[in-house]
C-alpha cells in the first residue's frame, strides 16, 4: 500500500537528531520512523521534488521548506548541513561541524558504513562522509560501501540506515579487519572531526611513533596533510605526479591511508628514507638540482601546508636537507628558511666570508692554500664568471682551530672589563708595548677588530693586585692621585701610561691605595710626585719632574686653578712649550714655588684668620698696602690679590669687628650718595633752569 504525501506539509512528529549524525543519515532516519520507503518522501513533502540528488542545503528558501517539513527551527538544520562557505580559499570549502573542510573531502555519491556501529546504535555518523575515512577505529574493520547481495553500492536514499534497496540488513554482515596502522590514522581523523564516537575511537597512537602535533592540527588541516603525505610513497619513491583523489573511492582511501601510514610510523625516519632515496648517490654536488629532484614535491608542500600549522614537517625537510642533501642550495629558493643555507652542506664564499668575518678576500686566499676545500664552478647562464662553494665542514674545522687560537687572547670589551680602561686606551697602550697584540686580519681573526693576549692583560691586573693597596678616602687630586684621574690629567692613553704599567709591574712604583668606586687598575692611588715623573712634556728639554699642571700649581697656591690660568695670563708664570691636545698645560714647579715663598693670596690670609675675603682685600686696599691684582678670566668679575708674605707680615690685621664696621659705612655712604643723586634728578626735572643761571636768560 502506498502512502500519498501532500507537498508543503509537515510530519506527523518531530525526530530529534543525534549530535554527530549526518544530515542524510537523519533524512534516512527520519524517512524511517514514519514508514516511508525512502527518505525522497520527506523532499516531496517539503515540495523540493522527487529526483534523488538534491540538494537540502542550497539555499536559505530550500533549508526553510525542508526544516519545516521536519518540524527543525532554520539554524537547527544549518548546523547539521554542509553549507558552502564563503572566503578566498584555493578550493571550495564547505562546514564540517563546527569547521571548515574542502568540497572534496565530502563524499556523497558512495556511502559507507560500519556493520558493527549499526549493530550497537542504528545512526549513520557524519564522520562516515569523509572521503579519506575508510576504516572503523573503533572495531579496526574496512567500512562498506557494497551490498554484497546486490552487488550494488550502498546508497543514502534506502528505507533504512540499517537497510539496503534490496532489503538487506547491514547489521547481519561481517567486515574485513584493517590494518592497524589505518586504524588509528583513522582514529585521529575521528579526534579532530570532534566525533560522538571519537572518545570510543581513542587509540594509543603514541605507540605507533606519529608526530604528536597531528592531534592538534584541525580536520581540515589534518586531511590535506593525510592526502599528501600519503600521495607521495609508492613503491619506496617519489611519484613524480601526484594521482587525483576522488572522495568515492574506498579503494584510493585505504591506500592513501597506508601510504600515510607507512610514512608518519616511527616519524621522521620512513620520511627522511625516503627523501634520501630520491637523491641520486653517484651525482656530482655541482650537477645535483634540488628543483629536478624535488620540485614536485616542495613546491605543493609550501603552498598547500603552510610552515605555521605544519612546521614539524617543514623542520623535517629542512632538516634532511642540511644533512643528507650533497648538492647546492642557491639563493632562489625562497621556501627555505634562513637556517638551511646557513647550515647546508656547501655555502657561497661571500657567506663563508660573513661567518668567520675575516674580509678582504681571506676565504679565497686560504682556498689557494689548500687550508679549505673547496668547489669552482663557471656560473650558469653566465660564461666568464667563477662561482666559490665552499664545503661547511672544512670551514667548521678551520672556524675551530682559529677559535683555538683566538683562546690565547680576549676581545677588546673583555679586556676593558679586567683592566678598567676605555676602548681607545687601552689598544694605545698596547700600541705602545704595554701588551701583546693583533688585529683581526692578521691571524685571519674577525676584521675590525683587536684582539689582546690574555697572559699580558691577566699579567698586569695580578700586578697591580699583587701590592694589596688599602682603601682609602679620596675627592679629588692633591697629595694622592688616583690613575683615572692623572690619565685624564697629564699622563694620556699611550706611551706614558705604557710606562706607568711597566714601573709598577716591575715595582718600582707602588700604589699606596685603592679606590673601590673606579673600576679596574685606574682605580689604583699613587703620590702625586712619583706620577709626575711619568709624564710627557714635548719639546721640553727639562726635567719632566719640575712641571707641574694648573690644578696642582693651584694647590701649591692655596687658589683655585682658573686663577692659575689667569698668572699665566698676565705674565707672572710662564706656561712649557709644546702644548698638544689632549695633554694639560704646565708651568714650571720651580717658578710655582718661588711665588708661593714670596706671595700669599688675601683669601688664604681671610680664611686663616676667620675674616671676610672681599672685605679683607678693600681694607688692604684703602689702606694703601700694595697688592698684585689677578683678573678671573672667562668673563667672570673681580679679582684674585696677592700680598707680599713680609709685608703681610708686619701689618696689623683688622678684626672681625672693624670689618663689619667698614662694610656698614661703605653701605651708608653709597645709600647717601643715592638718596643726593635721585634729589638731584627730581630738581632738575622740576626747574630745569636752576641749574643753567644767567646762560638760560
Amino acid at each position: 500500500m502506498s502512502i500519498v504525501v501532500r507537498p508543503g506539509g509537515r510530519l506527523l512528529f518531530r525526530v530529534d537528531p543525534v549530535p554527530g549524525e549526518s544530515p542524510r543519515g537523519y533524512l534516512c532516519r527520519t524517512a524511517q520512523e514514519h514508514g516511508y520507503c525512502s527518505p525522497i518522501a520527506l523532499a516531496q513533502i517539503a515540495g523540493l521534488g522527487l529526483s534523488g540528488r538534491f540538494d537540502f542545503d542550497r539555499d536559505d528558501a530550500t533549508i526553510k521548506q525542508l526544516s519545516y517539513a521536519l518540524r527543525l527551527e532554520p539554524e537547527e538544520w544549518r548546523s547539521m548541513c554542509y553549507h558552502h562557505v564563503k572566503g578566498r580559499n584555493r578550493f571550495p570549502q564547505r562546514s564540517f561541524r563546527g569547521g571548515t573542510i574542502s568540497a572534496d573531502d565530502l563524499n556523497y555519491g558512495s556511502p559507507r558504513l560500519c556493520p558493527a556501529c549499526l549493530r550497537e546504535r542504528s545512526i549513520w555518523w557524519a564522520v562516515w562522509d569523509l572521503g579519506l575515512v575508510g576504516v572503523c577505529p573503533i572495531h579496526c574493520c574496512v567500512l562498506l560501501n557494497q551490498c554484497p547481495a546486490c552487488k550494488r553500492r550502498v546508497a543514502w536514499a534506502r528505507p533504512a540506515v540499517n537497510k539496503c534497496r534490496c532489503g538487506l540488513d547491514f547489521r547481519q554482515l561481517t567486515a574485513k579487519p584493517a590494518n592497524p596502522d589505518l586504524a588509528a590514522i583513522n582514529a585521529i581523523v575521528y579526534h579532530a572531526a570532534k566525533s560522538a564516537l571519537a572518545e570510543t575511537a581513542e587509540m594509543d597512537v603514541a605507540d605507533f611513533g606519529f608526530p604528536p602535533d597531528l592531534l592538534r592540527l584541525k580536520l581540515g588541516a589534518l586531511l590535506r596533510f593525510i592526502l599528501f603525505v600519503g600521495s607521495i610513497k609508492e613503491g619506496g619513491i617519489l611519484r613524480r605526479k601526484r594521482r587525483l583523489f576522488r572522495a568515492t573511492d574506498l579503494e584510493c582511501a585505504i591506500a592513501t591511508g597506508l601510504g600515510a601510514a607507512a610514512l608518519l610510523r616511527d616519524w621522521p625516519r620512513p620520511f627522511r628514507e625516503v627523501l634520501r632515496q630520491m637523491v641520486p648517490q653517484s651525482a656530482n654536488p655541482a650537477t645535483l638540482s634540488f628543483s629536478d629532484v624535488f620540485g614536485n614535491f616542495y613546491r605543493p608542500l609550501f603552498r598547500l601546508l603552510p610552515r605555521p600549522e605544519f612546521g614539524f614537517l617543514h623542520d623535517v625537510l629542512e632538516q634532511f636537507v642540511i644533512e643528507d642533501w650533497r648538492g647546492l642550495i642557491r639563493g632562489q629558493h625562497r621556501y627555505f628558511s634562513a637556517g638551511v643555507r646557513r647550515n647546508s652542506q656547501w655555502v657561497t664564499a661571500n657567506e663563508a666570508e660573513r661567518i668567520v668575518r675575516t674580509g678582504g678576500g681571506k676565504i679565497l686566499d686560504l682556498v689557494h692554500q689548500g687550508q679549505i676545500e673547496a668547489m669552482l664552478l663557471t656560473a650558469r647562464h653566465e660564461g666568464t664568471r667563477t662561482e666559490c662553494w665552499i664545503r661547511r665542514e672544512s670551514l667548521n674545522r678551520w672556524i675551530a682551530a682559529r677559535d683555538a687560537e683566538l683562546t690565547r687572547y680576549m676581545s677588546r670589551q673583555e679586556a676593558k672589563s679586567v683592566l678598567g680602561l676605555t676602548s681607545c686606551t687601552i689598544v694605545r697602550v698596547a700600541a705602545a708595548g704595554a701588551i701583546h697584540y693583533t688585529e683581526g686580519p692578521e691571524h685571519n681573526f674577525p676584521a675590525g677588530r683587536f684582539f689582546f693576549l690574555r697572559e699580558d692583560v691577566v699579567r698586569i691586573k695580578q700586578g697591580f693586585e699583587k701590592h694589596l693597596a688599602a682603601a682609602k678616602e679620596y675627592s679629588k687630586p692633591g697629595e694622592f692621585i688616583t690613575l683615572r684621574h692623572a690619565i685624564k690629567g697629564y699622563l694620556g692613553r699611550d706611551s706614558a701610561l705604557a710606562a706607568v704599567i711597566r714601573a709598577v709591574l716591575a715595582g718600582s712604583l707602588v700604589p699606596v691605595g685603592y679606590m673601590s668606586r673606579i673600576r679596574g687598575i685606574t682605580g689604583y692611588l699613587f703620590r702625586s710626585e712619583d706620577l709626575r715623573k711619568y709624564r710627557p712634556v714635548p719639546e721640553v728639554k727639562a726635567r719632566p719632574e719640575t712641571f707641574l699642571n694648573f690644578r696642582e700649581a693651584a694647590l701649591v697656591l692655596g687658589v683655585p686653578s682658573y686663577v692659575v690660568r689667569g698668572m699665566v695670563t698676565q705674565g707672572l708664570l710662564a706656561a712649557a712649550a709644546g702644548y698638544r691636545n689632549g695633554f694639560s698645560k704646565l708651568v714650571p714647579e720651580e717658578k710655582v714655588r718661588r711665588f708661593a715663598e714670596h706671595y700669599v693670596a688675601t683669601s688664604v690670609l681671610a680664611k686663616r684668620f676667620h675674616l671676610n675675603s672681599g672685605s679683607l682685600s678693600r681694607h688692604l686696599k684703602e689702606s694703601g698696602t700694595a697688592l698684585i691684582a689677578i683678573p678671573v678670566p672667562d668673563g667672570e668679575k673681580g679679582h684674585t690679590f696677592f700680598l707680599r708674605k713680609d709685608v703681610a707680615a708686619r701689618i696689623e690685621l683688622p678684626s672681625r669687628s672693624m670689618l663689619r664696621e667698614e662694610a656698614q659705612n661703605r653701605i651708608k655712604a653709597a645709600k647717601k650718595r643715592w638718596a643726593e643723586f635721585r634729589l638731584a634728578k627730581e630738581s632738575a626735572r622740576v626747574n630745569p633752569c636752576a641749574e643753567s643761571g644767567v646762560k638760560h636768560r
